[in-house]
């Protein structure tokens, strides 16, 4: 035999506070007209080029500096797994 539930009304909700006006964080001024564009000497740009080099040079620059962190590198996984014999 089920015993009667009791059910309580839902209670009244009180009317939602309105929403607050957003923030403005800046304002937006019109623009009168694009900066004019900068112009550099052309001294500048082309210091500021590059320059071509020979790839044999670029390789005999950076082989021995790769190379060095290329067997650090191997030498440390082998360390960390415990297989270090070369010593």
């Amino acid at each position: 035999m089920a015993l009667p539930v009791a059910v309580s009304p839902a209670p009244a909700q009180a009317p939602a506070a309105p929403e607050p006006a957003p923030v403005v964080a800046r304002v937006v001024e019109a623009e009168s007209s694009p900066p004019a564009p900068v112009q550099r000497a052309e001294a500048e740009t082309a210091a500021a080029a590059p320059q071509p080099q020979n790839p044999e040079e670029l390789l005999r620059k950076l082989y021995d500096p790769l190379l060095r962190r290329l067997k650090a590198d191997l030498w440390l996984d082998r360390e960390r797994r415990g297989a270090l014999t070369d010593l």
